[in-house]
């Protein structure tokens, strides 16, 4: 809704109570939608989900009314002057700065923009806590979801496209983020892809002054110890502007748990048991450097190379120990198993970007290539607790990958407030990995297995869009994405396979704005998304476990997947009450064909194994409520605080899987947030409180596991000394708590059950930033 003329003068003057109306109308209209197209795709209307939709609509519709109840109730105006007593008006012409613009307020597409002042205004030290503060992200660990949905639900982009392998968010420093761009619905822009949302990482191309700083930060709990140094030097001469950035980093982890395995029979006896304890201990050491090049050409033109080169060194040791307490569990019962793992890896990618005007409109083109090298050595050992039996499982694994990818966008004005863009998308990557294994007992000789596999992706897309600005306070958003997706898989032992899938995915958003100047709007989005499956799960290829139970199977892959479809509807009130401040309320509904989970099967030969498979159709359904504030908003006199909180409720439900709890698996049901940030002179600081539900969960007839609740308490002190030094400092987890397991498989012959805890303590780190 931005750079379009309105087509209508701004004297006309609308009733607020025939915007109220309409704007009740849309909603109504984009329901009956979805009777429509639950009828269209499923052929039967299941009106009881279609309830839980409306509910949170009449929300939506309470507010609105609510709001436009305040706004009609406003001192009326004084009556106008008589001609006569009018005095002559000077024209005045207004015209709109980059400054007025707010993308979360002013773009059709739903999405949230956390621009680099506001990622650079808190001293956060990775994407991960900036994240924290976003509205309807979810962040465990460095695990980044939305509606709740983990999975690869979320999609996650670089500067638009997927990240190359080896490529790790943890290793990003913010000053190289332009900005952050959470994506709610989908878009044809980027891929659909995208059943939960996605999030876009743009870096930035352009220096705006020279920029030279060094970045070190250290971290230390129980369980971890880290040390990442990061710098930047950038620079500009007339025309053409640079990047450097260097990076290198050390991870210490020691970490330990414990847990018990049991069975219990159908008359509820305990006719199993063993404890066991775990270590791990792991040395993860990386260096990096990441160059970028801007050239301005002529007519606004840009010529854009950047690249990132990394090595990476790491060192993993797992230990496990098991007492027997009753019965045996397994042909050979092993008391002591020990793991080794090495690995060394290096990566290198290089990106070409060209943007220049064409006949008449815009085109931006990129070009990128990037290639992986790792080797990976397994040395484990299984012993019995009698020491008579010492089993041997060793494996020396060299990987290569490649990938090369092309994408254009070419965007031009045709017609009066339409803005059009087409575009395209190729991607191919080729995997190649080696592997030599050594399976037995010792003191035999067993024979080395040597396998290849060989697995490429292909991708392509073509898509085009319009977004029109009806009036000055409505536009559209129209816009179809076609993708495809081919994997061909080539393995030792294995037969040669490919799978093809394609999905062709329109998308409808709008944009209302009430006109009275509130700050009050509407949002409401059609879309048809999907979840591709990874190559891990589309290749027919075996990973061994070497002791085979019901909780420690074997895994692997299944060609015949198909992706999961996923269409969807979403509406939203915002309401921007005050400069920085914003309330909302949101409501969501994907309904899920061929969604995949992971089932667990004992095969013919007795050993277990995870497979996902297609299982049917499932419905997620979300609830997202927002309010944040600078205090100066309600007390003028106020300090300059901030504060915000949220609220996510998330339901869904998976058709092929008996009730109760049959939810989409690792769903968090609900997160709620609370945090305050200060931000004075040469002290800012802040804390958050994030609650995390948890309950029961069915996966399947047979599998049952439960979510734990979780409150994470994290606070952070800012220490600006000159505008040239600043330190930050960090405490995560400050109430030390623990994470928890229980999962359950349920038989005729009675339920194997697994317990587990992992010890955390609170974490502090320590971020000096030296700018020179």
């Amino acid at each position: 809704m931005r750079g379009i003329g309105a087509v209508f003068p701004p004297s006309v003057s609308i009733d607020i109570v025939r915007f109220k109306k309409r704007a009740i109308r849309i909603l109504i209209i984009f329901n009956a939608a979805v009777i429509g197209s639950a009828a269209r795709h499923n052929r039967r209307v299941n009106f009881s989900c279609l309830k839980m939709l409306f509910r949170p609509t009449s929300i939506l519709i309470c507010a609105i009314s609510a709001s436009a109840f305040a706004q009609e109730n406003k001192p009326a105006a004084p009556p106008a002057p008589s001609p006569s007593e009018q005095q002559p008006v000077a024209k005045v012409e207004i015209r709109g700065s980059a400054e007025d613009y707010d993308p979360r307020r002013d773009d059709t597409a739903s999405k949230t923009v956390i621009g680099n002042a506001e990622i650079m205004k808190y001293g956060d030290t990775n994407i991960f806590d900036i994240l924290k503060r976003a509205p309807g992200v979810t962040v465990i660990g460095n695990s980044i979801r939305m509606r709740g949905l983990g999975g690869n639900y979320t999609q996650i982009l670089v500067n638009g496209e997927r990240p190359p392998p080896g490529f790790s968010l943890d290793n990003l420093p913010p000053e190289q983020i332009e900005r952050i761009e959470v994506i709610r619905a989908g878009t044809a822009e980027h891929s659909m892809q995208a059943i939960a949302g996605t999030i876009n990482i743009v870096l930035k191309k352009v220096v705006a002054k020279a920029q030279r700083d060094v970045r070190i930060n250290t971290s230390y709990s129980d369980q971890q110890r880290n040390l990442f140094v990061a710098g930047t030097l950038a620079d500009r001469a007339g025309n053409l502007s640079w990047f450097a950035n260097p990076v290198m980093g050390r991870f210490l982890m020691d970490s330990a748990g414990e847990g018990l395995d049991r069975f219990i029979d159908p008359a509820g006896q305990v006719t199993k048991l063993r404890d066991y304890t775990r270590a791990s201990t792991g040395d993860n050491t990386f260096v990096g450097f990441s160059p970028r090049l801007n050239w301005k050409l002529p007519d606004d033109g840009q010529l854009n190379a950047s690249a990132f080169i990394s090595g990476n060194r790491n060192e993993f040791n797992n230990a496990s120990a098991y007492v027997y307490r009753t019965g045996s569990f397994n042909r050979i019962d092993y008391a002591d198993v020990t793991t080794q793992n090495a690995g060394r890896s290096r990566n290198a990618q290089g990106e070409l970007n060209w943007v220049t005007k064409l006949a008449g409109g815009k085109l931006d083109a990129k070009l990128s290539a990037s290639s992986r090298s790792s080797t990976q050595t397994m040395r484990s050992r299984s012993v019995t607790a009698d020491r008579a039996i010492r089993y041997r499982n060793d494996s020396d694994t060299e990987e290569d990958s490649t990938t090369w990818s092309t994408t254009g966008k070419y965007t031009r004005t045709l017609f009066e407030g339409h803005a059009l863009a087409t575009g395209w998308e190729y991607n191919r990557q080729r995997n190649d990995d080696d592997v030599l294994r050594i399976q037995g007992r010792l003191g035999s000789e067993p024979a080395p297995v040597r396998e290849r596999f060989e697995p490429v992706v292909a991708r392509y897309a073509a898509y085009a869009q319009d977004e029109w600005n009806v009036t000055k306070d409505w536009s559209m958003y129209f816009g179809a994405r076609w993708e495809a997706i081919r994997t061909d898989s080539v393995g030792t032992g294995l037969p040669s396979t490919r799978s093809k899938s394609h999905v062709l995915s329109p998308v409808a958003q709008t944009l209302f704005k009430f006109p009275d100047k509130s700050g009050r709007q509407l949002r409401a989005a059609l879309t048809r998304t999907y979840k591709a499956p990874n190559l891990q799960q589309l290749t027919g290829r075996r990973f061994y476990a070497e002791e085979n139970s019901l909780f420690t199977p074997d895994g692997g892959g299944n060609p015949d997947l198909q992706p999961e479809l996923a269409n969807g509807i979403d509406l939203t009130y915002e309401h921007f009450w005050a400069p920085g401040a914003v309330f909302s309320v949101g409501t969501s509904q994907r309904r899920i064909r061929d969604y995949i989970r992971t089932l667990l099967r004992q095969e013919a030969d007795g050993r277990w194994i995870w497979r996902p498979v297609n299982s049917g159709n499932a419905t997620v359904r979300t609830l997202d409520v927002e309010l944040k504030f600078p205090l100066k908003a309600v007390m003028k006199e106020a300090p300059g605080i901030d504060l915000r909180a949220g609220l996510n409720r998330n339901w869904s439900k998976v058709d092929g899987v008996p009730g109760p709890d049959n939810r989409l698996d690792e769903q968090i049901p609900l997160t709620a947030t609370l945090g305050i940030d200060y931000k004075g002179g040469a002290h800012s600081g802040g804390a958050s409180l994030a609650y995390r539900g948890g309950g029961p969960l069915r996966v399947s007839a047979e599998q049952y596991r439960r979510q734990f609740l979780r409150r994470d308490l994290e606070a952070y002190w800012l220490w600006k000394f000159t505008p040239q030094y600043q330190l930050r400092v960090t405490a995560s987890n400050i109430l030390g708590e623990d994470s928890h397991e229980y999962q359950r498989y349920v038989t005729a012959a009675g339920a194997e059950e697994n317990v587990g805890r992992r010890p955390e303590s609170a974490r502090i780190s320590a971020n000096l930033e030296l700018k020179f």
